[in-house]
């Protein structure tokens, strides 16, 4: 048995649950398990195997690249349910929003808040707003920075400023999609600078 260690072992089984990985490395501490990559190969000709190891080494990199690409960018979870269910929520999205809307990070927002959990989240710049709650923006948008916020007293406040935006046909009753349909900094932090300022 050679010795390897947890990052090398972990790095052996990608792809596997962690759970198993740990189960599995119990077992190698115990000598009950020997990973595939540890095992001596069997004399096999060189000669036939050096042109597809060398392709083999090109493609595993890319297939990587790509998964890991694919794990980080275009979806959390990349199943094609997953993509499935995202690709509905988009068109759904796009039947239920005022025809031509779009957003930019420049565009300015104000957050109505009332006395309970009714939000109004505008966006100045498109004129549109949503109907949103409370646990919405504070699970999205805690902390972000450049939202003006406003407070109503009453429901009623909100209940015309929503009168208003349902008579422009520029009233959504649904949560916007982050990143999509309103981009906003998450904090201070994310305020990009003017260009020629370090």
């Amino acid at each position: 048995m050679s010795k390897i260690t947890w990052n090398k072992f972990r790095s052996m089984h990608k792809g596997t649950p962690m759970k198993e990985i740990k189960g599995l490395w119990a077992d190698y501490k115990e000598g009950k398990y020997e990973p595939k990559g540890t095992e001596k190969p069997a004399a096999k000709p060189k000669a036939a195997k050096k042109k597809p190891e060398a392709k083999v080494v090109e493609e595993q990199p890319r297939e990587e690249f790509l998964r890991l690409f694919n794990d980080l960018f275009i979806l959390n979870d990349p199943s094609e349910a997953e993509k499935s269910l995202y690709r509905q929520l988009l068109n759904l999205a796009e039947k239920t929003r005022p025809e031509g809307y779009t957003t930019a990070r420049g565009d300015g927002w104000t957050i109505y808040l009332g006395p309970t959990q009714k939000t109004v989240l505008v966006n100045e710049t498109r004129r549109t707003a949503f109907s949103i709650t409370r646990s919405y923006w504070q699970r999205f948008y805690q902390g972000a920075a450049l939202v003006d916020t406003q407070m109503f007293d009453n429901e009623e406040g909100l209940e015309r400023l929503k009168k208003q935006y349902r008579r422009m046909g520029k009233l959504v009753t649904r949560y916007p999609i982050p990143g999509i349909e309103i981009m906003v900094p998450a904090s201070s932090l994310d305020i990009p600078l003017p260009s020629g300022v370090e």
